[in-house]
């Protein structure tokens, strides 16, 4: 969801600045800024019509540059399925450049801030990932996660949470669960 990624970013610095404030006592403000390096995560990619990857890329992209991210790696259309060409790789490139040079979002700090679907989206999220966070506590820790599985048991559920939406039509992929060409065009 563009907005919902737009608000994590978000809502990841607030967490940061306040982790590092309150938890452990930071006193100089440089260290309550998180840097964030984002890559379009090619899990998101799809296999049937490659070519959707590149609208799919260049969403995440903006959807990061909106959320404040300073670093970004983009994936190439055709990561769902191989080792990206050079084609794809200047087309990623090329993504990223028109993002930053095209857009103008990148000129200005926060652009949505204020909107209320981004505040209200980021307060939830803040809330939600402390409440997470405190989950992780009661449970002796993130060692103690990794350890008793706790952290792979939940990755293992939320996978196959996606991926019933996906197979029931809940959640829409264009081109794999809904408006599919009868023939797949090859690139």
């Amino acid at each position: 969801d563009f907005l919902e990624e737009v608000a994590k970013f978000r809502a990841a610095r607030r967490v940061w600045a306040r982790l590092m404030k309150e938890r452990y006592g930071a006193t100089n403000p440089e260290s309550m800024k998180l840097k964030i390096f984002a890559y379009t995560l090619g899990g998101n990619l799809v296999a049937q019509q490659p070519i959707n990857n590149v609208a799919r890329v260049a969403i995440e992209t903006l959807a990061a540059v909106l959320g404040g991210v300073q670093t970004i790696a983009t994936s190439s259309y055709d990561e769902a399925y191989s080792i990206p060409t050079e084609h794809a790789a200047t087309v990623a490139l090329r993504t990223q450049q028109i993002v930053a040079h095209e857009t103008g979002v990148a000129g200005t700090v926060d652009s949505l801030g204020g909107s209320y679907a981004i505040e209200s989206l980021t307060d939830r999220m803040e809330e939600q990932i402390f409440g997470y966070l405190e989950k992780i506590d009661s449970h002796g820790g993130a060692i103690s996660c990794i350890d008793n599985g706790y952290f792979k048991k939940t990755l293992s559920d939320t996978a196959y949470e996606y991926q019933q939406q996906i197979e029931t039509g809940s959640r829409v992929l264009v081109g794999v669960n809904r408006f599919r060409s009868d023939e797949e065009s090859s690139i």
